[in-house]
């Protein structure tokens, strides 16, 4: 004859082995998540110290979601670059999200562009953006970027960079005409303490294109950086 506590203790077992399942999964399917990272780094140049940051993250379901990304550069107490972008995301084939947002840069000029794009991981787990802009004058760029981890060890990471930024139409505001804007490729090498936490050595060659007034003779900017930095995640 059953009694209560044996009553009792089959519900428990029931809902125990039943119930947290599909609850679980609604509540992953509705929950809200976030992700943030941030790397700072600084060299040295002659006399100056140049100091440059990137970050990016996204808050939001697994279906839609608002990043934002925001970069920029600075030495002599100034800045010579700065731009941040926020963007809506939305699911649209596995590990792929299509993008639509604003960007604004406040140097070397003060611009907004309508952004859009597509985000994802590609084949050999390369993370790829491809962006398209339109800037307050209605001019249009594009940007490429990706780049790729590669564990050396459980805690010491390469990580194999590249953008590419394009202008299709002269730009006055830049002061520069169509074609290559920059052009970078990277190597970082973190050691990961722990993953939220790794300082790293940062090797980078970029070309900048030199602008309008310098184009009939000059050469264009380019050369080699190595930087300190770290790399914080939250």
């Amino acid at each position: 004859m059953w009694t209560r506590g044996a009553v009792l203790a089959l519900i428990l077992v029931i809902v125990a082995s039943g119930a947290p399942l599909s609850l679980a999964g609604q509540e992953l399917d509705d929950g809200f998540f976030h992700f943030s990272l941030i790397d700072a780094d600084a060299s040295r140049t002659g006399d100056a110290t140049t100091g440059r940051w990137e970050g990016s993250g996204w808050i939001g379901t697994d279906f839609d979601r608002v990043w934002w990304n925001t970069s920029g550069e600075a030495a002599d107490g100034g800045f010579h670059e700065a731009e941040v972008m926020v963007m809506y995301g939305h699911y649209a084939r596995r590990f792929w999200d299509v993008v639509v947002g604003y960007r604004q840069d406040f140097e070397p000029t003060t611009q907004s562009y309508l952004t859009f794009g597509v985000m994802g991981l590609a084949p050999y787990w390369f993370e790829v953006g491809l962006f398209g802009f339109i800037s307050d004058q209605g001019k249009p760029s594009v940007r490429l970027e990706g780049e790729n981890d590669l564990y050396l060890t459980q805690r010491l990471v390469l990580q194999v960079g590249a953008e590419l930024d394009w202008l299709l139409t002269d730009d006055n505001e830049l002061d520069l005409a169509a074609g290559l804007r920059e052009l970078q490729f990277g190597l970082r090498t973190r050691y990961e303490f722990r993953r939220k936490f790794a300082p790293y050595l940062d090797l980078t060659w970029s070309r900048d294109e030199s602008p309008r007034t310098a184009i009939a003779g000059d050469v264009d900017a380019e050369g080699f950086r190595l930087g300190v930095g770290i790399r914080l995640i939250y």
